[in-house]
């Protein structure tokens, strides 16, 4: 299964990330690729992170209830099974953000041509 995060706004991240577990514990593998706004999100700064994210209702009560946030959520998915994160390179670029700077969620850096040579034949479902 392939995912492409597109989307800042918190429950998108959330329910792509909660895909990710599941998938994985049924032993699927899942690519996840992290671009455009959900990008900023994954930032080590909780300064560029926060300002990232849109909550709306149902965000902000999970947010609110403590339970696993999306960066654990798809960190769990990774300890399940065969997950892997790619942030974009060309967001990674505009911003002149390295590997480090981001959770240490992802595997490495991909851009759009890459994860669609991974994805092809394979449905992609975009959040």
């Amino acid at each position: 299964m392939n995912l492409m995060v597109l989307s800042g706004e918190y429950s998108r991240l959330h329910a792509a990330a909660m895909l990710s577990v599941v998938a994985s514990s049924y032993g699927k593998p899942v690519n996840v690729f992290v671009s455009m706004e959900a990008l900023p999100a994954f930032h080590k700064d909780p300064n560029i992170a926060g300002s990232a994210l849109v909550k709306g209702p149902v965000a902000q009560k999970i947010a609110a209830s403590g339970g696993q946030d999306f960066i654990e959520l798809f960190q769990q998915a990774k300890d399940f099974g065969e997950v892997k994160l790619y942030a974009c390179g060309l967001v990674m670029d505009l911003y002149h953000w390295t590997l480090g700077e981001m959770h240490p969620v992802f595997d490495e850096v991909m851009g759009v041509a890459g994860f669609l040579a991974k994805a092809e034949g394979q449905p992609t479902l975009t959040f």
